[in-house]
């Protein structure tokens, strides 16, 4: 079916190998016979690549598969070239498969949508959601043209197994596409306001409390292994024993280092209390950053 046929308004796409193949494209749709032919030709040597490695592995088969449009979000243009990999998927013998599988494990870890364009982020929570394979693919434009690149990589180790990229000519219809953006995803990593009643540290009379004993955290073993780093935001109450207490993550990594993260600031990290507006010690809210960098 000619993809100016396939209109859809569906952010992303998931589709199931065997077991599953979880498909989350952000692209588009080509007009022209010879632009469409291209794209056919990428998406078929995409999922044969995708078939060939996935019969050497064994149990679920689930593929996720994720396409980009730099600096323009997610448009129209690109949900239309997802339709069309989509159908090269399916003719291999790919199901389709609900997009919130996906979407809950980037939720749990409380990852931002943006940090999605890490390879090593987006591979850890591949894996989580129980994929083998990671399909990354980015459509930028290039001049006076559209280029149209393509990795299969390995979710659980970011091995990347197949390349392949196409370009094609800019046109006043790809252009009308790439202008028309789609409704973001719902943000997993959004912050959400505390319901905690204890103060806020800094404010109304209350002091910050200070850090006694706050080593470096440790690595998880796959965060190191896939180079995750970044930074974890904190909503915690110190109490007046020293302890973090009541702990939620609001923005948070992905590697296991969000276990990492609360597993030292609940049961290693001591604090000096604040005091309150009478100097005696108080409890206190207040956000807590750790951060996760390999030199």
């Amino acid at each position: 079916m000619p993809l100016l046929n396939k209109i859809s308004t569906r952010l992303s796409r998931i589709v199931c190998i065997s077991a599953a193949a979880l498909v989350f494209f952000s692209c588009t749709a080509i007009p022209s016979y010879t632009q469409q032919a291209q794209i056919d030709s990428l998406a078929a040597k995409t999922a044969s690549a995708i078939v060939k490695s996935l019969k050497k592995s064994s149990g679920s088969r689930l593929v996720i598969v994720f396409f980009s449009e730099p600096g323009n979000g997610s448009t129209e243009l690109g949900a239309k070239v997802a339709d069309e990999f989509t159908s090269a998927l399916t003719a291999d013998g790919i199901s389709l498969m609900n997009n919130e599988t996906f979407q809950a494990a980037v939720q749990k870890d409380k990852v931002a949508p943006s940090a999605l364009s890490n390879p090593a982020t987006a591979s850890c929570i591949a894996s989580d959601a129980g994929a083998k394979i990671m399909v990354d693919g980015m459509l930028r434009p290039v001049r006076d043209r559209i280029e149209l690149s393509v990795s299969v990589i390995r979710a659980q180790n970011a091995k990347e197994i197949f390349k392949r990229r196409t370009d094609f000519d800019r046109s006043p219809e790809i252009d009308k596409l790439q202008s028309e953006a789609l409704p973001p995803p719902d943000a997993g990593g959004a912050k959400k306001a505390s319901v905690s009643s204890a103060p806020q540290a800094g404010k109304n009379g209350y002091t910050a409390p200070g850090c006694l004993y706050c080593p470096n955290p440790q690595y998880s073993n796959r965060a190191f292994h896939m180079h995750e780093q970044g930074k974890i935001v904190l909503d915690t109450i110190i109490g007046v024993d020293g302890r973090a207490h009541s702990v939620t993550i609001l923005q948070g990594l992905a590697c296991d280092l969000n276990q990492q993260a609360l597993g030292i600031i609940e049961n290693v990290y001591r604090f000096k209390p604040a005091n309150g507006p009478d100097g005696k010690p108080a409890a206190v809210r207040m956000l807590f950053e750790i951060e996760f960098r390999l030199y």
